[in-house]
């Protein structure tokens, strides 16, 4: 096993200055993964990535688009993985719709080495899908988005199902949409399931109201809520912001506060808050780290943002089949010699 000593963002900054170069602030972090791959692009190119490792894999350029009209962003990584070893990976774009049942997406596989078209339906009338920044978790994509009632809901997709479910998605609400007003709510992974992170209204015993932290898993479809604690040092929704759940330990959770202007950690079961300088060893070896200046109020429209964290294990990225024109190449090198 090997243990990191930077953050994710000092990896991927590093590598992208190895990689491009002078074109390095040209380049867009498009995606995550929850094992530590990253897919990045530069103009109409992309490249699936291993920060930590620097190995770097350049997809086939982009198919023509039935219609030129049609907009494809940018949207999605996800991976197939089997006893601990990625298997392989999808890259997906979705097209740019509102007010649609039906989801357009635009994926390259990586056991294949093609592109290809897949519309997927959902259940609901879908106001509008957040195509950027979905969480992706054992070969599904979790989208944001919201109904014509202005509900926010969680659309996601298998992207490796089979049989009549490789054509749908699934449609999730969020609990406790009655306390959706000022607070800020999270993504998060930790040990394979999807976790969500709030602070939301509490009555007390006598009437007045409180603040409470509350943590839910996402397990068959339906959340589960797996923890509620009401810290004494929460005063208002605005004073910490949920941005993290600990990989491998679903009881540490991370916040940012905003009073102290730095990264907290607390204990779900025994509710303490700590906080952490920039750059701290945690009890395990591990390093916590909050890279570059963030405020949370230049987000705060933003109903649900997602963080990720580098993975327990180092992946290597899986190879492709080669494509025609990487055939011809391999054909003409064979005669030069």
């Amino acid at each position: 096993m090997r243990h990191v000593t930077q953050s994710l963002g000092s990896y991927i900054s590093s590598f992208l200055t190895h990689k491009f170069g002078i074109h390095k602030e040209k380049v867009t972090v498009e995606a995550y993964t929850d094992v530590g791959l990253i897919l990045v692009s530069l103009k109409q190119t992309y490249y699936v990535a291993n920060p930590i490792s620097r190995q770097c894999v350049e997809i086939p350029p982009l198919p023509r688009l039935p219609r030129r009209a049609d907009i494809y962003n940018p949207s999605g990584l996800a991976t197939r993985i089997e006893n601990g070893v990625v298997l392989g990976y999808k890259v997906v774009l979705m097209k740019d719709t509102t007010d649609t049942d039906d989801i357009s997406l635009l994926i390259y596989s990586s056991e294949t080495g093609l592109w290809s078209f897949n519309t997927v339906q959902s259940p609901y009338l879908l106001k509008r899908v957040a195509w950027f920044n979905p969480v992706s978790l054992n070969g599904n994509l979790y989208w944001l988005c919201y109904n014509n009632y202005r509900d926010h809901l969680v659309v996601s997709h298998n992207l490796y199902a089979t049989g009549t479910e490789s054509d749908q998605c699934r449609v999730i609400e969020f609990p406790h949409l009655e306390n959706d007003v000022y607070f800020r709510r999270a993504f998060t992974t930790s040990q394979g399931s999807l976790m969500y992170m709030k602070i939301i209204n509490e009555e007390k015993d006598d009437g007045s109201l409180g603040l409470k932290l509350c943590v839910w898993r996402l397990k068959s479809g339906k959340w589960e809520i797996v923890s509620e604690i009401s810290p004494a040092c929460i005063k208002s929704g605005l004073d910490y912001f949920p941005l993290a759940i600990k990989p491998f330990d679903a009881n540490k959770m991370y916040l940012w506060s905003e009073m102290h202007k730095c990264l907290v950690s607390t204990n779900l079961l025994k509710g303490k808050f700590r906080r952490h300088k920039k750059l701290e060893c945690s009890s395990d070896g591990r390093i916590l780290s909050f890279a570059g200046d963030w405020s949370p109020f230049e987000h705060l429209f933003n109903p649900c943002f997602s963080r990720f964290a580098l993975p327990h294990w180092l992946h290597r990225i899986p190879s492709s089949p080669p494509t025609d024109k990487l055939r011809m190449r391999i054909r003409l090198r064979k005669r030069a010699t």
